[in-house]
Order: structure tokens, then sequence, then C-alpha cells
């Protein structure tokens, strides 16, 4: 920072930089002078960047003092809305100072960015060797061996992007926008059938054109052994961090997808450098020797449904109540004798489990779940113990539920404060949502193996095996990514220093205290005027001892609900066979009655009223196989 216009710095590329007060003497990279940064001088060596066009990139580098406060590098917009925020990284250290580069892609058109760096500590952050530019395009690699040509009819490209569209509106990418199409892909010079549609729920899934996609593989083709995957930007996945994991679960055979990448392009249009990663099919348990049998999950609909148009939502409804356990691949489930019977055995555990028995043991090989757990907290995993994130695998051979370990990280940094999972220096309570998966630590059985997994996972030993295993593929990733992404860095520091950490609470690790369900008090006001299906009613149709057909109903809505008839039809209300009187369901109580109507024509669904709506709502009748 030797050379100073008025109140501006000069950069190594000459661009007029702002707060040439903080020019200091005090340490320097090259020359004498660097900048200083500190409470007194909170934001420094602003730039404005201006008339930018979508696609362009933004590459900004600067050397950092080692040592001292580490500030942060900003990006905003002319509303102020913070854009990217980039701190430094231990690696590339060359006397004492450390090379932190910032990039960032534009997704729409700007008048004006702002580029500045902000420390507002005591101790100071000094800088030096400032370089700024813009890249009209970002450089897009196409990887030769591994690049996937999808192709879809143009007419359905132009649907996508009105769902994409339509997602960004409402702040989530809910059901109705994950239609198929049909097209095909070209690897390895290969044309491959496909169905294709947009994957994810935030929107964080459909930035810029590289949107996540799940690909279904038709025909006896397959893609690395997969006929199902998606595709999706790696910051969804924080690059490499889930990359390691999975090879860490896969060593230590824990149920895992495959994980890795490639490039893509979609109708011509070269998308650059995603993450793949293996959908819930046979050929997931095939890779991981297992039995073919149902891989189950909890419906997550409803709680999607009541972030639509409101993803800052934070009220709770009954989304987890009324969440069902399905299967994935549910036709060809029950359409095979053996895997349906399979299914209502996985089904009967998973609801021990979603309605918290006692008996772990009997539902979970606590041993495996001991291990998963473990190394969730030597990876500072959290976002899988989501209960909607949630994957299991019925185990037909020790009739067991086995958690499939996937989806480890948000792809934004999660404010993770706890280094044991199952640490606590004092009775704890949790809603039902966060119990689900603390639930393991009130069971003597499983806390005995969780710390010994604990003591072996974090052991330096291991870790170091870890690392000699993994680096020289992980540089060779990472050289790779910087194609794309020439700011991005990744070393196992991390997974070091989580390993270490845990050893040393370790010794502290009392498992006496316990983990308690705290009561979960609705405010049924909160529901106003709106009305979500995947948490009205859920009705289900049996045949019961007396050979009679029966309608067992249950509302999860927060408001009365009147049921008014039934009818084959969905869309044709003109047929509905109305009761002789409206039958009155109240609003849900978690002990509520599940109201048994007996009937007698087989319908498919069922017409009601909410009350607070006062709109003809229908949902179909859920068939007992």
């Amino acid at each position: 920072m030797e050379r100073v216009e008025g109140t501006h710095f000069i950069s190594q590329n000459l661009d007029l930089v702002s707060k040439s007060l903080s020019q200091s003497l005090e340490y320097s990279k090259s020359g004498k002078f660097s900048a200083k940064v500190d409470n007194e001088n909170p934001y420094a060596l602003g730039y404005t960047f201006e008339h930018l066009e979508k696609g362009n990139e933004i590459i900004i580098s600067i050397w950092e003092k080692t040592g001292l406060s580490k500030g942060y590098l900003k990006l905003v917009d002319e509303n102020k809305n913070i854009l990217t925020v980039k701190r430094s990284h231990k690696k590339k250290i060359e006397s004492q100072w450390v090379l932190v580069t910032l990039s960032y892609i534009l997704e729409k058109d700007y008048n004006q960015v702002k580029f500045f760096i902000h420390n507002e500590k005591t101790v100071p952050a000094y800088y030096d060797d400032l370089k700024i530019e813009v890249l009209k395009r970002s450089k897009r690699p196409i990887f030769k061996k591994e690049n996937l040509a999808i192709q879809i009819k143009s007419k359905d490209l132009e649907k996508l992007f009105r769902y994409r569209d339509k997602a960004i509106q409402n702040g989530i990418i809910s059901k109705s926008l994950k239609k198929k199409f049909s097209g095909f892909m070209v690897y390895n010079n290969e044309k491959i059938p496909i169905e294709i549609r947009l994957k994810g729920d935030w929107i964080d899934h459909l930035v810029g054109d590289k949107w996540s996609f799940r690909i279904k593989v038709g025909g006896d083709k397959d893609f690395k052994g997969m006929k199902s995957f998606s595709i999706q930007h790696p910051k969804t996945r924080s690059f490499l961090k889930e990359w390691i994991m999975h090879k860490i679960f896969k060593d230590e055979n824990i149920l895992t997808t495959r994980y890795g990448f490639i490039t893509a392009s979609l109708n011509g249009n070269n998308l650059g450098i995603y993450a793949y990663e293996e959908h819930f099919s046979k050929e997931l348990l095939e890779y991981n020797q297992r039995i073919h049998s149902p891989i189950l999950k909890f419906n997550e609909e409803g709680i999607w449904e009541t972030r639509s148009n409101n993803p800052k939502n934070k009220k709770l409804y009954p989304f987890f109540e009324a969440s069902e356990i399905i299967p994935f691949q549910k036709k060809s489930v029950f359409s095979s004798d053996s895997l349906k019977k399979a299914f209502y055995k996985g089904l009967e555990l998973m609801t021990k489990y979603k309605n918290f028995e006692i008996n772990l043991e009997d539902i979970f090989d606590l041993n495996y779940t001991a291990k998963l757990y473990a190394l969730y907290d030597i990876g500072k995993i959290r976002h899988s113990y989501h209960w909607h994130n949630q994957r299991f695998y019925y185990n037909p051979r020790i009739h067991t539920l086995e958690h499939i370990a996937f989806d480890c990280y948000a792809g934004i940094e999660e404010g993770i404060e706890d280094v044991i999972y199952g640490y606590s220096d004092s009775k704890s309570s949790y809603f039902k949502m966060a119990f689900l998966s603390k639930q393991f630590f009130n069971n003597e059985q499983f806390v005995s193996s969780y710390k010994k997994f604990l003591s072996k996972f974090s052991q330096e030993e291991y870790m170091n095996s870890i690392v000699q295993k993994y680096e020289s593929s992980s540089d060779s990733l990472s050289n790779l990514l910087k194609n794309e992404f020439p700011n991005y860095e990744f070393d196992m520091d991390y997974l070091m220093a989580n390993a270490k950490a845990v050893r040393e609470l370790l010794v502290d690790y009392d498992s006496s205290y316990d983990f308690v369900l705290k009561p979960l008090n609705y405010d049924y006001g909160s529901i106003d005027n709106n009305f979500f299906p995947s948490i009205g009613i859920k009705a289900k149709k049996y045949i019961n001892d007396k050979n009679q057909l029966v309608l067992k109903i249950k509302n999860f809505h927060l408001d009365t609900i009147y049921l008014l008839g039934y009818s084959n039809n969905e869309k044709n209300r003109n047929n509905i066979v109305e009761f002789k009187e409206s039958i009155l369901l109240a609003p849900f109580q978690m002990k509520g009655d599940i109201l048994e109507l007996k009937v007698i024509d087989n319908y498919d669904f069922i017409y009601f009223r909410p009350k607070n709506t006062s709109h003809l709502e229908v949902t179909e009748i859920e068939k007992s196989y």
C-alpha cells in the first residue's frame, strides 16, 4: 500500500481505493506500508464497481498479516445487502502473511457493487498488495471424461425457467415445481435416456444458472452404477467437506451415498462443475453390500408448505406429527410381496422411533448408530440430524433400522458451537423434532458405545491415517475445483482440530444428565386464514375383523374441520356423495381421537371444509396395502 492519491490508495492494478488514512508503517509485506483496520478505522480499502452485468466475476486478492485480527472482505449491493463475505484461510503463508482471495459471480445486472474490509476489533488487522479484477465471464471448465451433456426439449427448458422463477418468488422449491421432463444425456460418448427435474428445498439450489437437478436414468443404462442421482452446485454440500466424510463413512461400513464431481451442460450451455450425489434406490444398497430392502423417510411436505411465500416463517405447526412414514420407490415396494412385508416391519420400527419408545435397542443396532454419531462429531455435522433429513434402511437380516449418512452440510456457516453432540453439563430439554435424535443419549448402551467410538476416532493416529489415505486425492480435487472457484481452499486441518476438541472434552463427558422432551403447545391463533394440505386431515381405509370397510380419520389442522362427503373423482366436485350431516372434527390435539367411520362404498377422496377458511378442500384416502 505504497502509492497514495489524495484520500485513496492505488492498488497493484492501478485502481483507486478509498481510506488511505489507514496507511501504516507498522507492518508491510512489500515496500514500507500496509493498511491498518481496527475499531478506530473499521471500514477501509473501499472500492466501487459500476455497471456490472450478470455473469461478471469479481476477483479480489490481498495479503493479511497473520497472528493478529482477521477482518472481513465484503461485497454489498447499492441497497447495502451483503452479497458475499470472506475471511482468511491458514494456507499459503509466506513471510507471516496469508493470501485472502474473494471471488463472486454476479447473478444479475448491478449499477453498483461496493467492496470494503471490515474489522471492529481493538486488535488491528493489516493488509497489503491489493489486486482487483472483473472478468466478463466466469471460467467454467469442461472435464473431458467426466462431463454430462444434458438435452431436453426447448419448450421443456422454458417450463424449467418458469418453475425456477416461481420458486424464487415463493422462497422455496415446492413439490408442484418438481415435475419431470424427458430427455437424454451424453456421458463418455454414450447417449443415455433420462428424466430430469428441479431438486432441493431452498432456493440456494437455483442460484444463477447452476441449478440443482434430480436425474433418473432410463432403460438398462446407468451412470457410474447409479439409476438415480442429483447434481448440484458444490457449495450446497460444502464442496470437499461432504466428499471426505462420505469416504470415511464408507471405510467404517456406514451406509452412505456415492458423491463426486463432474461438469455438466444443459442444452449446450456449459454450467461448469457440479457435485453429484446418489439417490435412494437398490443400487445404493448393492454398492454398500446390503440386502435389497426398503429405504424409508418422514414425509416432509408439510414443513415446506408452511414456508411457501414465507421462507422465514418460524411458526410451529404439527408438520412433524402429521408426517407419514413412506418408502422410496413406493411403486416397486408395493408391487413386491417381500418388499411390502419388509416395509411394514420397517414402518413399525420407525413409528416407535418417532413416538419415543424407550427400547431403542429393539429398533436400532445401537453400536452402528453410536459409530455414526461419533463420526458426525469428528466432521462437526449437525445438518443430518434434522428430522426431515433422516433416511433409514430396514435391515431384514437383523430386523433393525440403519441411518443412511448423507446431506451432511448445508453449504453455509451453521453456527455450530457444541463439540460433542451428546455432551451436556446439565439437564436439557428439546421439542420433539430435536429430541428425536437426542433421545439416544438417555440409553446407557448407546452412550457406552458412543464414548468408545469418540475415543477411537479422535485419536491422532486415526486422523493421521485419514489424512495419509485421502490427502493426495483431496489435493487433486481441490485443484480441479479451482478451475472454476479460484478462491476455494481445502485441507483436512479442520478435521484434526475437531478431533482434538473432542479428545479434550471427552475427559469431562459425564453422561449422567438426562435429555428431556419439552412439551410443545401450539398457538392455534397462528393458523389465521391458512390451510396446509399436508397438515390437514389424514384418511385411511381398511377392512376390519368383521369384514367391514372403515375409514380412519385424524385432524392435524389447528382449527375445526367439517367432513362433507366423499367421491371417486378429485376434480369433479359435482359428484360428491354428501353425508346426511357434516361431521365435525375438533382442532388437532396431541392425544386427540381418531375418528372411525364405517362406509358402504369404496371411495378414493374425502371432501371437507376448514372452519377458518370456509374453502372446499379434498384429500386422497390412503389404501391399506
